[in-house]
């Protein structure tokens, strides 16, 4: 039954965004595309996985791209990524993650790429690069007593496209592992934004994948005089995602104000996150005084 839902969502996504002409060059001559959609139509998905990584390893051109980045979606929206690759984490890294982020505040956009994890030994070295040769990551994480580790890019100029990646974890007793990592096209538009200092939008996504967490959202308060750069006041919602901020018992003063809108999926044991934040400078006061004129 999984089989024959997937082969007809396939067939039905094909039928609408790929005419006759292009779809049959899909096909022509492309035995690694072939093969790569062949099995995600049979089920095979981490055996299509595996044939999608080495058609990235071709140079794809621009088209074949697009088609590879089609399938990963596709083969996404069978268990939101879980089933994708066989590659488990080693027993001493309990768990990974790959953000990649966009946080827009007044003036300017940020854009960020962070490996965090938690390990049973400690992590001396993490690397992320794009296939074939940009290094993006290559330093010694922030860790913690607990095994928490974290590490980011410098400032980048550009997204994180879509494609092949690798990375590579190395422990302080010189154990190492690695994985390829196939990231999908980041979104072009902006899915939350601001309304005022104390609301905002948010964009429903009109095709949300179901086999995926629904989105949350990350409030974060930070006090501009607190160099440590610890929110004072944090939460996370899913479900019904809130547009205002709510009413928060912090000493009068001028805050940080930070609302991310994340979205989750899954390659194998690896989770990959999508953020989208939001920030500005906000006045505790102004919301009390609100308050006070209501009543």
């Amino acid at each position: 039954m999984k089989l024959l839902r997937l082969s007809a969502c396939l067939f039905m996504l094909h039928s609408v965004f790929y005419t006759p002409s292009v779809f049959a060059q899909w096909f022509l001559g492309q035995d690694l595309y072939t093969v790569a959609h062949q099995r995600l139509l049979e089920g095979n998905t981490s055996e299509s996985f595996d044939t999608i990584i080495q058609a990235w390893q071709q140079s794809p051109a621009v088209e074949q791209r697009n088609n590879l980045d089609d399938l990963l979606n596709l083969a996404i929206t069978e268990d939101c990524g879980r089933s994708l690759t066989q590659n488990v984490l080693p027993n001493w890294l309990s768990n990974l993650s790959i953000r990649r982020e966009v946080i827009q505040n007044l003036n300017q956009v940020m854009l960020k790429l962070s490996v965090t994890g938690a390990a049973r030994v400690p992590i001396t070295d993490v690397t992320f690069a794009r296939w074939p040769d940009s290094t993006l990551i290559s330093s010694s994480p922030v860790s913690e007593e607990n095994g928490d580790f974290s590490v980011e890019t410098k400032r980048l100029e550009l997204p994180i496209a879509g494609g092949l990646y690798k990375i590579t974890l190395t422990n302080e007793n010189k154990e190492s592992w690695s994985s390829w990592v196939l990231l999908t096209s980041p979104s072009i538009k902006q899915k939350i934004g601001w309304k005022d200092s104390k609301n905002w939008r948010i964009e429903k996504s009109q095709l949300p994948n179901q086999a995926c967490p629904s989105p949350v959202l990350s409030i974060n308060l930070y006090d501009l005089n607190d160099l440590s750069w610890t929110p004072v006041w944090t939460e996370e919602i899913d479900g019904r995602l809130p547009t205002t901020l709510p009413d928060i018992d912090v000493p009068d003063g001028r805050y940080w104000l930070s609302v991310g809108l994340i979205e989750s999926r899954w390659q194998g044991d690896v989770s990959i996150l999508d953020i989208q934040r939001i920030t500005r400078p906000v006045d505790a006061q102004t919301a009390i005084e609100a308050e006070e004129t209501k009543e």
